[in-house]
């Protein structure tokens, strides 16, 4: 991808350096209690994060050489995108590996313009100069602007998680135990 590639002259994204580090790491944390807010989901309820962490991850895909790009709008930070390059979940399959696309988080004042797309063009651009002809990525379904922008730009759902809460221990021998 080449360094400070602009898209609609309004946008602009590059590859995040170690420099950047303070940015991704707020936005990290913006998406995350973004995503804490607007996800249905028990595993967000009481989650936490620290900037030491969210530091150490971008920190840990720089030294990876995973695909951390930046996008700007009108020359302001807008959003950033995490993504790697994992093995194929299928062992036997002629697909050896696929990207995946771990993080996109656009700041909600630049929502609507185009960034989301900007950092998916470019990430798609990235995995194809590495030879990858796949990429996944997962987004909740009650989250609804994620799948407007996936699927706009060509993401078709694969496969479906599905998940079941079991009762405690002790909730469940109690319920054994009921007449």
């Amino acid at each position: 991808m080449a360094r400070g590639r602009a898209v609609e002259d309004r946008i602009v994204v590059r590859p995040a350096e170690p420099a950047d580090l303070p940015l991704l790491t707020e936005l990290s944390l913006r998406f995350f209690d973004y995503l804490k807010a607007t996800v249905a989901d028990e595993f967000w309820e009481g989650a936490e994060t620290e900037p030491e962490r969210a530091r150490a991850d971008f920190e840990a895909a720089f030294a990876r050489d995973e695909l951390v790009l930046i996008a700007s709008l009108d020359g302001r930070s807008a959003g950033y995108l995490y993504g790697r390059i994992e093995p194929a979940y299928v062992r036997e399959s002629p697909i050896k590996a696929m990207g995946y696309i771990s993080h996109c988080f656009v700041r909600e004042e630049t929502r609507g313009q185009g960034v989301a797309a900007a950092l998916a063009l470019a990430a798609e651009a990235w995995f194809q100069d590495r030879g990858v002809t796949f990429i996944e990525l997962r987004y909740s379904l009650s989250n609804k602007a994620a799948a407007a922008v996936w699927e706009k730009l060509g993401y078709a759902p694969q496969r479906l998680t599905c998940r079941k809460k079991l009762p405690s221990r002790g909730e469940s021998e109690k319920a054994r135990r009921a007449p």
